[in-house]
């Protein structure tokens, strides 16, 4: 019996992980909306992801104020954020964005990233 269950219990383990939606289930729909709007779809995901204190924020050492629309949207205009963000998957240093918000974010940018 003791030896069942030192077999059993590594098995049971091995079972126990976080997993990805998105990487999960990379065909489900992530309902983008058909016009993305920065203050609804967008600050808020940039607020969530890159602009706290110790990252994007004013002020911090990485040069990158991504407060406000200004901020985001020169980051847009020089291609950075499309590139780190999308391209690359290298930020948010936290790990890259789930693909739903890829698709937001990438509509966004299709739409000419207006401030509305």
């Amino acid at each position: 019996m003791t030896r069942f269950l030192l077999i059993l219990a590594p098995l049971l383990m091995v079972g126990c992980y976080y997993d990805v939606e998105s990487e999960l289930y990379p065909n489900a729909n992530c309902n983008t909306p058909a016009e993305v709007s920065y203050a609804t779809h967008v600050a808020p995901l940039v607020a969530s992801k890159c602009a706290f204190s110790g990252c994007h924020a004013d002020g911090d050492v990485s040069g990158a104020d991504l407060d406000t629309y200004e901020g985001v949207k020169s980051k847009i205009d020089d291609g950075s954020l499309e590139d780190r963000t999308i391209v690359q998957r290298n930020m948010p240093g936290s790990g890259p964005l789930p693909r739903c918000e890829i698709d937001l974010l990438q509509a966004w940018i299709d739409q000419g990233a207006p401030n509305n």
